[in-house]
Protein backbone atom coordinates (compact mmCIF):
# COMPACT_ATOMS: atom_id res chain seq x y z
CA UNK A 1 0.00 0.00 0.00
CA UNK A 2 1.28 3.44 -0.95
CA UNK A 3 1.52 6.22 1.54
CA UNK A 4 -0.71 9.26 0.92
CA UNK A 5 2.14 11.79 0.82
CA UNK A 6 3.68 9.97 -2.24
CA UNK A 7 0.76 11.19 -4.36
CA UNK A 8 1.20 14.73 -3.08
CA UNK A 9 4.94 14.76 -3.84
CA UNK A 10 4.32 13.35 -7.34
CA UNK A 11 1.65 15.98 -7.99
CA UNK A 12 4.00 18.76 -6.83
CA UNK A 13 6.79 17.51 -9.13
CA UNK A 14 4.45 17.42 -12.14
CA UNK A 15 3.19 20.93 -11.33
CA UNK A 16 6.75 22.27 -10.92
CA UNK A 17 7.91 20.77 -14.27
CA UNK A 18 4.77 22.04 -16.02
CA UNK A 19 5.32 25.55 -14.71
CA UNK A 20 8.98 25.44 -15.80
CA UNK A 21 8.04 24.43 -19.35
CA UNK A 22 5.41 27.18 -19.46
CA UNK A 23 7.80 29.83 -18.11
CA UNK A 24 10.57 28.94 -20.57
CA UNK A 25 8.31 28.73 -23.60
CA UNK A 26 6.56 32.03 -22.93
CA UNK A 27 9.77 33.97 -22.22
CA UNK A 28 10.02 37.14 -24.34
CA UNK A 29 13.09 36.71 -26.57
CA UNK A 30 12.79 40.10 -28.30
CA UNK A 31 15.98 42.12 -27.71
CA UNK A 32 15.91 45.55 -26.08
CA UNK A 33 14.50 48.00 -28.59
CA UNK A 34 11.66 45.65 -29.50
CA UNK A 35 12.93 44.30 -32.84
CA UNK A 36 14.68 41.07 -33.82
CA UNK A 37 16.47 41.25 -37.18
CA UNK A 38 17.27 38.50 -39.66
CA UNK A 39 20.90 37.43 -39.75
CA UNK A 40 21.69 38.41 -43.33
CA UNK A 41 24.93 40.01 -44.48
CA UNK A 42 25.63 42.50 -47.27
CA UNK A 43 28.95 42.71 -49.07
CA UNK A 44 30.41 46.22 -49.17
CA UNK A 45 32.38 47.65 -52.11
CA UNK A 46 35.65 47.07 -50.22
CA UNK A 47 34.93 43.34 -49.86
CA UNK A 48 33.92 43.48 -46.17
CA UNK A 49 30.47 42.48 -44.88
CA UNK A 50 27.92 44.25 -42.66
CA UNK A 51 24.79 42.89 -40.95
CA UNK A 52 21.38 44.28 -40.07
CA UNK A 53 21.03 46.32 -36.88
CA UNK A 54 18.03 46.95 -34.61
CA UNK A 55 15.67 48.71 -34.22
CA UNK A 56 15.07 49.40 -37.94
CA UNK A 57 16.80 46.21 -39.19
CA UNK A 58 18.56 48.21 -41.91
CA UNK A 59 22.06 47.15 -42.95
CA UNK A 60 24.84 48.91 -41.06
CA UNK A 61 26.81 51.48 -43.04
CA UNK A 62 29.70 50.16 -45.10
CA UNK A 63 33.17 51.48 -44.34
CA UNK A 64 34.10 54.60 -46.27
CA UNK A 65 35.91 53.98 -49.54
CA UNK A 66 37.03 57.61 -50.02
CA UNK A 67 40.50 57.53 -51.53
CA UNK A 68 40.03 53.96 -52.80
CA UNK A 69 40.32 52.72 -56.36
CA UNK A 70 38.10 50.14 -58.05
CA UNK A 71 38.99 46.94 -59.86
CA UNK A 72 36.23 45.59 -62.04
CA UNK A 73 36.05 43.03 -64.78
CA UNK A 74 34.56 39.88 -66.20
CA UNK A 75 35.55 36.22 -65.99
CA UNK A 76 34.82 34.22 -69.14
CA UNK A 77 35.16 30.57 -70.11
CA UNK A 78 36.23 29.27 -73.50
CA UNK A 79 36.51 27.57 -75.88
CA UNK A 80 33.01 26.14 -75.59
CA UNK A 81 33.01 24.02 -78.76
CA UNK A 82 35.59 21.42 -79.88
CA UNK A 83 36.01 22.96 -83.32
CA UNK A 84 35.97 26.65 -84.14
CA UNK A 85 34.53 27.55 -87.52
CA UNK A 86 34.95 30.47 -89.90
CA UNK A 87 32.78 32.50 -89.62
CA UNK A 88 32.54 31.86 -85.84
CA UNK A 89 29.42 30.08 -84.59
CA UNK A 90 27.64 32.37 -82.07
CA UNK A 91 26.73 29.37 -79.91
CA UNK A 92 30.48 28.71 -79.49
CA UNK A 93 31.29 32.17 -78.12
CA UNK A 94 33.01 32.45 -74.76
CA UNK A 95 30.57 32.21 -71.86
CA UNK A 96 30.46 34.11 -68.57
CA UNK A 97 32.02 32.18 -65.71
CA UNK A 98 29.99 32.84 -62.56
CA UNK A 99 32.65 31.81 -60.07
CA UNK A 100 34.78 33.24 -57.27
CA UNK A 101 37.32 35.86 -58.29
CA UNK A 102 40.22 36.41 -55.91
CA UNK A 103 41.86 39.82 -55.74
CA UNK A 104 45.19 39.55 -53.91
CA UNK A 105 47.21 42.54 -52.74
CA UNK A 106 50.84 41.89 -53.63
CA UNK A 107 52.20 44.70 -51.43
CA UNK A 108 50.39 44.43 -48.12
CA UNK A 109 49.53 40.74 -48.26
CA UNK A 110 45.78 41.45 -48.16
CA UNK A 111 43.50 39.01 -49.96
CA UNK A 112 39.88 39.80 -50.80
CA UNK A 113 37.54 37.27 -52.41
CA UNK A 114 34.59 38.68 -54.30
CA UNK A 115 31.93 36.65 -56.12
CA UNK A 116 31.13 37.12 -59.77
CA UNK A 117 27.51 37.57 -60.77
CA UNK A 118 25.62 35.50 -63.36
CA UNK A 119 27.30 37.52 -66.14
CA UNK A 120 30.75 36.70 -64.74
CA UNK A 121 31.27 40.33 -63.64
CA UNK A 122 33.00 41.43 -60.44
CA UNK A 123 33.80 44.74 -58.75
CA UNK A 124 35.80 45.59 -55.62
CA UNK A 125 37.07 48.86 -54.11
CA UNK A 126 40.54 48.75 -52.55
CA UNK A 127 43.18 51.08 -51.20
CA UNK A 128 45.72 52.24 -53.80
CA UNK A 129 48.55 49.80 -54.46
CA UNK A 130 49.73 46.95 -56.63
CA UNK A 131 47.35 44.00 -56.92
CA UNK A 132 47.39 40.66 -58.64
CA UNK A 133 43.96 39.68 -59.96
CA UNK A 134 43.22 36.02 -60.62
CA UNK A 135 40.25 33.69 -60.70
CA UNK A 136 40.12 31.32 -57.74
CA UNK A 137 40.55 27.60 -58.27
CA UNK A 138 43.35 28.06 -60.78
CA UNK A 139 44.84 24.61 -60.34
CA UNK A 140 45.68 21.89 -62.86
CA UNK A 141 42.08 20.76 -63.43
CA UNK A 142 39.73 22.20 -66.03
CA UNK A 143 38.32 24.73 -66.23
CA UNK A 144 41.61 26.37 -65.41
CA UNK A 145 42.25 30.02 -64.75
CA UNK A 146 45.83 29.45 -63.55
CA UNK A 147 47.49 31.35 -66.41
CA UNK A 148 45.07 34.29 -66.23
CA UNK A 149 46.81 36.29 -63.45
CA UNK A 150 47.13 40.00 -64.13
CA UNK A 151 49.04 42.65 -62.21
CA UNK A 152 47.32 46.01 -61.67
CA UNK A 153 48.59 49.32 -60.29
CA UNK A 154 45.53 50.88 -58.63
CA UNK A 155 45.31 54.62 -57.94
CA UNK A 156 42.84 56.54 -55.76
CA UNK A 157 39.62 57.42 -57.61
CA UNK A 158 40.62 55.24 -60.58
CA UNK A 159 38.64 52.32 -62.01
CA UNK A 160 40.72 49.60 -63.63
CA UNK A 161 39.14 46.90 -65.78
CA UNK A 162 40.60 43.40 -65.71
CA UNK A 163 39.08 40.67 -67.87
CA UNK A 164 40.07 37.08 -67.11
CA UNK A 165 39.76 34.25 -69.64
CA UNK A 166 39.63 30.71 -68.26
CA UNK A 167 40.37 27.59 -70.32
CA UNK A 168 37.73 24.82 -70.56
CA UNK A 169 40.21 22.28 -71.92
CA UNK A 170 38.00 21.61 -74.97
CA UNK A 171 40.08 21.15 -78.10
Amino acid sequence: MQKPYTWVIGLLIVAFVGYGVYALSSKNTTPPGGQACTQEAKQCPDGSYVSRVAPSCEFAACPSTVGYGTIQGRVTLGPTCPVETVPPDPSCATQPYPYQTTVTATGGGRSVTVPTDAAGSFRVSLTPGTYTVSAAGGNNTFPSCAKAEQSVELKAGQTTTVDISCDTGIR
